[in-house]
């Protein structure tokens, strides 16, 4: 990873720590293991997986299996943005 990209995942994780409060927003850090139609399974540092369900609504980067990546969720569960960390 280089600086650029090391920079843009801590700032993630750091979001994704606090939330973002404000817009209604949290977020998921990790790694994506798997996409499943309409859902990404992210696999957190600490080792747990999430399921997030992403749709044509959702803005995202292009990403596949194996890409660290950062999603921020609604509150109803839903990826609002998946944002490639490398």
């Amino acid at each position: 990873m280089d600086y650029t990209g090391m920079i843009r995942w801590m700032i993630a994780v750091l979001v994704g720590t606090i939330g973002l409060s404000g817009c209604g927003l949290d977020g998921v850090t990790g790694t994506l293991i798997q996409v499943d139609g309409e859902w990404y399974c992210i696999r957190t540092p600490k080792g747990e997986e999430v399921r997030i369900h992403v749709d044509t609504h959702s803005r995202k980067d292009a990403v596949v299996p194996g890409d660290a990546v950062h999603v921020y969720v609604s509150k109803g569960g839903h990826a609002e943005f998946v944002q490639k960390l490398d």
